[in-house]
């Protein structure tokens, strides 16, 4: 309940951002890319117990302005991450993998602090394929994938080098579904979701 509380307040400020910001141009272009390159964190306390707390991000995206000052875009992109260590709930050492690969549609809002510097927030949905890799040493594997749905809320700050290139900082927060996965040959059951944040920096092009 929480994160759809979260995800309709923040899509509620973009929507709202729309009349208070009113500034009849398109502040990032007709449409813009992005490279992004961001820190992942995991927020799954299961997580934390093995010391999942460094990730890369890689990803690109892509908006079109569809009326001045709002863009509606899609990103893709890959996270890993991997460690071992002791999980106490089963009282067992463990070796963990994970992957996340989302594909996200989302809507931002572009307004401009000066004429080189702009600032947008946005929210979207997203879809995304989620894998964890588990090695228990007293029980055996826990390896499964599947596809999610998920929700995130995000703000970047740009700075405009020209009329054609930005670079820039991010930050996200993502929630996802829960992926269930069981222990092979053990009454064990398990869930995670790829619930996480991200911070980094992009460099991208104006069109």
């Amino acid at each position: 309940m929480k994160k759809v509380l979260l995800f309709a307040l923040m899509v509620a400020i973009v929507l709202t951002a729309t009349s208070v910001f009113a500034t009849e141009k398109y502040v990032l272009g007709n449409s813009n890319v992005a490279l992004k390159v961001d820190y992942i964190n995991f927020t799954e306390d299961a997580f934390d117990e093995v010391d999942l707390e460094s990730g890369v991000y890689v990803g690109l995206e892509g908006y079109y302005g569809i009326m001045p000052n709002l863009y509606l875009g899609l990103e893709a992109g890959w996270a890993g991450t991997s460690n071992d260590g002791h999980l106490d709930a089963l009282d067992t050492d463990v070796d963990v993998e994970v992957t996340l690969i989302p594909i996200e549609l989302n809507l931002k809002y572009a307004f401009e602090v000066s004429p080189a510097w702009v600032i947008d927030i946005g929210a979207g949905v997203s879809y995304s394929m989620f894998e964890i890799e588990v090695d228990l040493d007293d029980f055996g594997d826990a390896d499964q994938d599947d596809w999610v749905f998920g929700g995130q809320v995000f703000a970047d700050v740009n700075y405009k080098l020209n009329n054609q290139w930005f670079i820039g900082i991010n930050g996200k927060y993502q929630f996802t579904e829960d992926l269930e996965f069981e222990v092979e040959g053990e009454d064990v059951d398990a869930k995670s979701s790829a619930d996480n944040w991200r911070v980094g920096a992009h460099v991208g092009l104006m069109f």
